[in-house]
């Protein structure tokens, strides 16, 4: 077979897509760079195949060779070195774009030398989106009846189909097409507000290579019939849809200043699920929100009056994978049967004899967790066959972004989830008295292609919303599915148009992104600027984590942690929750324990098997006093080794040495301390009490473990970024070592609020994720014994710890300065340097006379002291006098804590706070030391 031949064949079946129509009329394509001649073959049929002489009956169009406009370049950074071709301006490209393209380049012979398929995302940009930008798409309904807009300018037919409550058709209507925005839009009175719908899009998709004709649901859906099938016509301004009150609900958090907040991570399902006080028919679901007197609420509401002030939920917008019809899904707490019933693949599985039981599925896992052992890991094995049709999942898998999900109404076909999540918000704010943040996924869907059920932006314009490898024009997923492409307008305008949907219309407070390093700053900042449109107040943040094919700004400027300084959105800091857990999410096997962290015994009290040097301690413990001052990128302090370094210049991790290398990160980044989110435990890795009793040394009992716990969460709580905690970290909450439990169910996932369980213990975690580990979890469970599963008692004494913490935060507003001048005037760290005291952090916040403004009229000053230590540390504070231990210490956290003159007493393994109150006149306070 000679070259011609494998080229011909290459480009009738599956071939690359290497050429990109970067706009309307430019195609960038750098294997034609020697090329005769580049044609772009175009095909309405899909039909570009050669004949049987390897010649193509199709029409092309001949392209010039050309040069990229800077705009260009800057755009599309990855082919800015490309070669480039134009096409004859006066050619409409608008109509070429409803068609299969196919680039060819030929020699002077006219014989193939290469041909591939063409990306366009570029070109409908270009073409399309200018004029669309600003409409608006869904069902609407108007005084001349429901309007239908959907944007497909790739569609070469586009039918509104309409259905009754039944899911039965009514009648199909034709869509008309704008050419100048791509919008195919429909006004008629046969779709009153209830009514089911799909659209009928005829288009060519590049995947399958033909022309596809397919019903899909509407990508900008307010409502959905029970397991996403249908989308459904309705006003969300309807009264129905609204509690009482509805209209005139007020957040009642300010949030004006971030670092007031106290951020607490839940779940929906994993709120009450379980729970025997939540009424069995709203257990897991939004219902249990408004029950103002369950436990679970009433846990909330006693956080509150302590100075927790958000309520963060995991995703809550339709799921993919979660099935919403109830008969077809088997939780925990019902008969086993039901699950034989379900999952036919139990009644072949070693589980069998349980389909004939009168057992629930907990009672199976609690009979088998006896034979649960790493040659026989029972529990796991079981709880994967319950995964896969029950009904937990964190959420992270989207599949329509603007409407509720529907598993967790008590009836998902329909507006009844509206109404109850407006409810359950509703609630939270009014009875709690916290505000709602929504944590939101755009940076990827559940699937793409043509075929997936769960596939709708790629069946409506193919190859345009999600992100596709430059060569290949497979879609990427770096992030774990189908990765969407937000550089993209009209994806941004999805994003943004959505976000303003939950801000506006569900009075959501905050919004958490998920992996938000994937999406262009520029994309967050304009999606935050809408926002605070209709909310001036809210608050973006999220995962700055830089990986993946965008990574170190590849394609566009990322909203990565090293470029969010100034912008006033927050990142999550994997600084401080490294430096206190020890080691990284990352590590495995032995390396978990070896790796101990400032909170749990890192050179000062060093397990079996640790390897942790007091190098490397001390300098996690600079890395803790940075995250302690807001992580601010010019906050100046002495570091372990007595340089003074600013926060920039502090090494966090990679090879810094290099000054070309792309993976040195320094701790600081920030510009202020609102755009840092410190943390030791949320939804991701290993709850806080499992990762330290990874690193524990035996010995220690269980008061000691409850303090470690309580120590680690001072270092988030006393400082001066925006503290963020996983719902369960007060209550010791275990999830038996499970890594990632994104869909482990309630059995490894459950939050037991009446503090009888915290869930130790319940068989080893799903051994995909953790099969590896198993020989250390296994030595822990063992070596720790009882002292790992802690009685009721110890729970309720880490509630009022972790209560005592915000209530110190809430109360003394020089831990919540919020701006990075005002910390980098009034913080300061004692013991530093060479000689300092290992594992003990000595933090002053000085409001004293020589500083123009007044933060606090009742103090001059305060000192926090965390001692990580298994020994009382006494520190003196030359000069320093008038110090008191703050009398909001009203537990056993500070107990024995004391002052004498300016020595500073706190005993082994004790966050404190001491407090300079103000005399007559204000006074000196504690300045900051200059430093050289």
């Amino acid at each position: 077979m000679d070259s011609r031949e494998e080229a011909f064949i290459a480009v009738s079946g599956i071939s690359n897509a290497e050429a990109h129509l970067v706009d309307g009329h430019t195609l960038v394509w750098e294997k034609a760079k020697n090329a005769k001649e580049v044609r772009l073959y175009v095909s309405l049929g899909g039909n570009i195949e050669p004949e049987k002489d390897y010649t193509f009956d199709e029409q092309y169009i001949v392209l010039k060779s050309s040069t990229l406009s800077e705009g260009i370049k800057s755009k599309f950074p990855v082919l800015a070195n490309q070669a480039a071709f134009s096409i004859d301006a006066d050619i409409d490209m608008r109509p070429v774009m409803k068609a299969e393209l196919v680039a060819m380049a030929v020699d002077e012979k006219s014989q193939l030398i290469a041909a591939t398929k063409v990306q366009s995302a570029g070109a409908l940009d270009q073409l399309f989106a200018g004029a669309a930008q600003k409409a608006d798409l869904g069902a609407m309904l108007t005084d001349d009846g429901t309007q239908f807009k959907l944007w497909a300018p790739s569609a070469q037919n586009v039918v509104t189909v309409l259905f009754d409550e039944n899911k039965k058709e009514l009648g199909r209507l034709q869509m008309a097409y704008d050419e100048q925005s791509g919008i195919w839009s429909l006004t008629t009175d046969k779709a009153a507000s209830g009514t089911y719908y799909r659209y009928l899009v005829n288009v060519f998709h590049p995947l399958s290579g033909k022309v596809e004709s397919y019903q899909v649901t509407d990508p900008y859906s307010l409502s959905l019939s029970m397991n996403s099938e249908f989308s459904q016509v309705i006003d969300l301004n309807d009264p129905s849809l609204k509690p009482d009150g509805w209209d005139e609900l007020q957040r009642p958090v300010k949030q004006d200043n971030p670092a007031d907040f106290v951020i607490y991570e839940s779940h929906v399902r994993d709120f009450s699920a379980l729970d025997q006080s939540t009424p069995e028919t709203l257990r897991g679901k939004y219902g249990a929100f408004t029950q103002t007197d369950s436990v679970p609420v009433n846990h909330l509401k006693s956080l509150k009056e302590n100075g927790t002030t958000h309520l963060h939920l995991l995703p809550f917008f339709d799921i993919a994978t979660i099935n919403e019809e109830p008969a077809k899904v088997a939780e925990i707490d019902q008969p086993f049967s039901k699950l034989c019933d379900v999952n036919s693949g139990v009644k072949e599985s070693r589980f069998k004899q349980y389909c004939s039981s009168e057992k629930t599925i907990a009672d199976v896992l609690e009979t088998i967790k006896a034979d649960d052992s790493p040659t026989n890991p029972v529990v796991q094995e079981l709880n994967r066959f319950v995964s896969q049709t029950d009904g937990f999942n964190w959420g992270y898998d989207p599949f329509h972004y603007t409407v509720p999900e529907g598993s967790y109404s008590t009836n998902a076909d329909g507006t009844k989830r509206i109404l109850e999540l407006r409810e359950a918000i509703k609630s939270v704010k009014e009875s709690v008295g916290m505000n709602v943040v929504m944590d939101v996924v755009y940076n990827h869907t559940n699937s793409a292609g043509p075929d997936s059920k769960t596939s709708v932006l790629d069946k409506i314009v193919p190859w345009y919303y999600n992100r596709l490898d430059e060569i290949t024009g497979s879609v990427k997923n770096s992030t774990c599915c189908s990765n969407t492409a937000p550089e993209h307008a009209m994806m941004e305008k999805l994003i943004t148009d959505s976000l303003v949907v939950w801000a506006r219309d569900y009075k959501i407070d905050s919004f958490r992104f998920d992996l938000m390093g994937h999406h262009p700053l520029s994309q967050i900042q304009n999606s935050l600027e809408a926002v605070k449109k209709v909310d001036p107040n809210t608050y973006f943040y999220g995962e700055g984590w830089n990986f993946g094919e965008v990574e170190n700004d590849r394609l566009f400027t990322q909203a990565t942690q090293k470029n969010l300084g100034g912008t006033g959105i927050g990142s999550y800091s994997d600084r401080l929750r490294d430096a206190v857990r020890g080691g990284t999410p990352f590590d495995g096997k032995e390396d978990i324990r070896k790796n101990q962290g400032f909170g749990n015994g890192a050179y000062v009290l060093k397990n079996d098997i640790s390897e942790t040097t007091k190098a490397e301690a001390l300098h996690n413990t600079d890395i803790v006093r940075l995250g302690m001052a807001g992580n601010l990128k010019d906050f100046v302090m002495i570091d372990s080794t007595g340089l003074v370094k600013h926060g920039d210049k502090v090494y966090y991790s990679g090879n810094c040495d290099e000054p070309t290398s792309k993976d040195c990160q320094y701790a600081g980044y920030a510009e202020d301390p609102t755009e840092v989110l410190n943390y030791v435990s949320k939804h991701d890795n290993q709850t806080l009490w499992d990762n330290n009793q990874y690193k524990i040394d035996y010995s220690l009992r269980t008061l000691t473990r409850v303090r470690m716990q309580a120590v680690s969460l001072a270092t988030v709580m006393l400082g001066q970024g925006v503290p963020f905690t996983q719902m369960g970290a007060e209550l010791l909450r275990s999830k038996s070592m499970q890594r990632d439990s994104y869909d482990s169910g309630d059995w490894y996932n459950k939050v037991d609020f009446t503090l009888q369980d915290n869930n130790w213990d319940k068989g080893l975690p799903r051994k995909d994720k953790d099969g590896d580990n198993y020989s250390v979890i296994t030595d822990v469970i063992n070596g720790a014994a009882e002292s790992a599963k802690p009685y009721s008692e110890y729970t309720e004494q880490m509630v009022e710890f972790f209560k005592e913490l915000t209530d110190l935060r809430q109360q003394y507003p020089l831990i919540t300065l919020g701006k990075g001048s005002e910390v980098k005037a009034r913080v300061d760290f004692h013991n530093t340097g060479a000689d300092q005291v290992p594992g003990l952090i000595v933090m002053s916040i000085d409001n004293g006379q020589a500083l123009n403004s007044d933060i606090d009229p009742n103090l001059d000053a305060m000192v926090i002291v965390i001692n990580a230590t298994p020994e009382q540390q006494d520190f003196t504070l030359n000069g320093v006098t008038g110090l008191e231990l703050s009398p909001l210490h009203k537990s056993e956290l500070a107990s024995g804590a004391t002052v004498k003159d300016s020595t500073l007493s706190v005993p082994a393994w004790t966050p404190a706070v001491f407090i300079q109150p103000r005399g007559n006149a204000r006074g000196t306070g504690i300045p900051v030391v200059a430093k050289n």
